[in-house]
């Protein structure tokens, strides 16, 4: 089935998607969230599949939400009801089987977010990553300051959340945003799905009884934090 902006590929074990939206750098709009939700869940009940890989077909891996949206009305309306009934973060929360990411420029807002949500993440030296809502006089909704915490440690959370400093991807590794950084794309994305084979060597009850095991300590936090995130940025 074609959409109209993703590519999903399936080989083998892995599932592939990459974000297509590359006029307006890889923003998840209304219709590019609507088609991740759907391809996210076709891929959980494929028991065929075992591992999720997540990456871009332009030069950035996504430039966070599309703020074109933000002033029309229907959009508005739309978007509300599609984050109270079908989230799109929350999925990927509960997605039981392993999530790749694989970065190349930008990784901005809800895109780094999405980030936030993959069990491992490779990233080009490309990479760039922001989280600009507070400069914004925004505050993330999609439950990015529960799972920063979750990933690094509290003191860099607060940096790239209060002072939304670009983090290039040096640093980037240096704080364990990624797992590691390669300077050619082609060698990264060799690496990507040769880790992807050795994942889905494994099997597939156990692979998510440990992602399960993993997130239990974090998942109140998660739905909570993420009701209270919604609940304040209606305040600013």
């Amino acid at each position: 089935m074609p959409w109209e902006y993703i590519k999903y590929n399936k080989k083998n074990n892995i599932a592939h998607i990459e974000l297509d939206n590359s006029s307006k750098k890889n923003s998840f709009n209304i219709i590019m969230r609507e088609e991740l939700k759907e391809v996210i869940n076709a891929i959980s009940i494929d028991n065929d599949i075992k591992v999720l890989i997540f990456s871009s077909t332009s030069e950035n891996f996504s430039s966070g939400a599309d703020l074109s949206e933000f002033n029309t009305f229907p959009s508005i309306v739309k978007s509300n009801q599609i984050a109270k009934y079908k989230n799109l973060w929350i999925d990927l929360y509960q997605f039981e089987k392993p999530i790749i990411s694989l970065t190349k420029g930008w990784a901005i807002g809800s895109g780094f977010e999405l980030l936030m949500l993959s069990d491992f993440v490779f990233a080009h030296t490309s990479s760039k990553f922001l989280m600009p809502e507070v400069q914004w006089s925004l505050i993330p909704i999609s439950g990015g300051t529960q799972t920063f915490v979750n990933k690094i440690k509290d003191l860099y959370v607060k940096e790239i959340l209060l002072f939304s400093e670009e983090i290039n991807a040096d640093k980037a590794l240096k704080i364990g945003l990624v797992n590691c950084i390669f300077e050619d794309y082609s060698e990264l994305l060799n690496h990507v799905f040769k880790y992807a084979e050795k994942i889905s060597s494994i099997d597939t009850s156990r692979l998510i009884k440990i992602k399960k095991l993993l997130n239990f300590s974090t998942e109140k936090n998660i739905y909570f934090g993420k009701r209270l995130e919604e609940i304040y940025s209606r305040s600013l």
